[in-house]
């Protein structure tokens, strides 16, 4: 049986995790999921920092499932926390992942996880499934 997710996955990652991120999801059996996030081919250029924040919410708004990395690099910048409050706000689901070989994790991000799970194509298949009920 096959089942959709929208997932967003957080702009804060390396674009390699970010792609590597996706290629799992791509190519997971019995599974597919929408994109909600702006990769870098979705660029929002040109924007003030409002009409950003817009277009971000609104990407969230549409996801089942938020997902970030713990790692330190990812909280600076005040464009991972306000991803973070706008998915708590809009209660998403937070997916929490550990980058491999990450020995300290963000405690912006881990204490706003609905769940976190380790750098493995099925700890965050069976994450999302967790968090959206499948």
């Amino acid at each position: 049986m096959s089942w959709t997710r929208r997932i967003f996955i957080s702009h804060r990652w390396t674009y390699d995790e970010y792609d590597r991120i996706k290629e799992w999801l791509d190519n997971a059996p019995y599974y597919s999921f929408a994109d909600c996030s702006i990769s870098v081919d979705k660029k929002l250029e040109g924007l003030s920092n409002r009409e950003l924040e817009q277009a971000i919410a609104e990407h969230i708004r549409q996801c089942s499932v938020f997902i970030v990395p713990t790692a330190m690099y990812a909280v600076h910048s005040e464009w991972m926390q306000f991803e973070i409050d706008t998915a708590v706000a809009m209660k998403k689901p937070i997916l929490a992942v550990t980058p491999f070989g990450q020995e300290r994790e963000a405690e912006y991000v881990t204490k706003n996880a609905t769940l976190r799970v380790g750098w493995q194509q099925q700890s965050i298949i069976d994450g999302i499934k967790k968090l959206t009920n499948c």
